[in-house]
């Protein structure tokens, strides 16, 4: 509407409206990584690992609204960031992973003979069944040699992070 009204793009109010949306975006991002340290202090963590996310923007090729929010709306960098900061506040270190591949591998018998649908991973040999990102997670901390607690895997669906504690 814009276009056609001023032949612009934009306007000065919604310079303003966006300006608003990303300092809200950013207040709920800084109050998440705030607790998530603070948490990670109390249970006695002195590493977090991170997945790098930085190349899955890359290739996010779905629909027109789906990309528009992807790439309006992804913040893995600020996150990151974010969480850095603040966990050196506590005293605690910040690493980061390659993510890719972490899901192609059964955390509980170590077998490849896997399927992947949507979100879904199944093991076809020890018949684990769980969401991929929390098949991820749970890679990632046995490649940095923690143990796997027991049922900890569906534990980590709703948010893919695990806490450890020696």
């Amino acid at each position: 509407m814009l276009k056609e009204a001023n032949n612009e793009h934009t306007s000065k109010q919604l310079r303003i409206l966006y300006r608003r949306r990303r300092r809200r975006f950013r207040d709920h991002v800084n109050s998440l990584v705030s607790d998530f340290v603070r948490r990670c202090w109390r249970e006695g963590a002195s590493e977090i690992v991170c997945g790098d996310l930085r190349e899955v923007r890359k290739s996010a090729n779905f629909s027109k609204k789906s990309n528009s929010m992807v790439h309006n709306f992804w913040s893995n960098g600020h996150m990151l960031r974010r969480i850095k900061e603040k966990a050196e506040e506590y005293g605690i270190r910040v690493t980061t992973v390659e993510e890719r591949g972490t899901s192609s591998q059964c955390p509980r018998c170590g077998s490849k003979h896997i399927v992947r649908k949507g979100r879904l991973f199944r093991c076809l040999d020890c018949g684990l069944e769980a969401h991929r990102d929390a098949v991820g997670c749970v890679n990632i901390g046995l490649a940095q040699g923690e143990p796997i607690p027991a049922g900890v895997i569906n534990r980590a669906v709703t948010r893919p992070t695990l806490l450890y504690v020696a």
